[in-house]
């Protein structure tokens, strides 16, 4: 009995110290949007959810944004490209790449409705065909985690 008791209290002390390397923190956009990071802010994207609420995402654009806006149509993004995975996730500041998203169209593919990379130039065109200058970057993050 005692024996049973204690290795279910180390378990417990275990489990919980194996969550605790885990760190994590999200931010809705709209809907099943997300501005989402997973054990470090450096990591930084723009996720999917597969369901409203649900645990499970698919990443939209990649590490790390910094700046996202939107309307009922469309999001906005402002990203710095990191090193991914093996190179720490260094954040590039020397390099803003933009996006816009589409939401709610139903395409084949995910990437039909993205556009970006985008320079600054050609997001601003891109803005200007699709009518959503008057979106601004209303979430605004850090450009620089260390």
């Amino acid at each position: 009995m005692i024996k049973n008791i204690f290795a279910s209290l180390l378990l417990v002390i275990l489990l919980s110290g194996c969550f605790g390397l885990f760190d994590s923190d999200s931010d809705r956009i709209k809907g099943r949007y997300i501005v989402l990071w997973i054990d470090s802010p450096k990591n930084q994207t723009i996720s999917k959810e597969d369901q409203l609420h649900s645990n499970g995402s698919s990443m939209i654009i990649d590490e790390y944004v910094f700046a996202v806006g939107h309307n009922d149509e469309y999001i906005i993004a402002k990203q710095h490209p990191t090193s991914g995975f093996k190179g720490g996730y260094k954040v590039d500041t020397s390099l803003t790449n933009f996006y816009i998203i589409k939401m709610n169209q139903k395409t084949k593919f995910e990437r039909d409705m993205i556009w970006g990379p985008l320079d600054e130039s050609d997001f601003k065109k891109e803005r200007s065909k699709l009518g959503i200058e008057a979106i601004e970057f209303d979430m605004i993050y850090p450009d620089f985690i260390p």
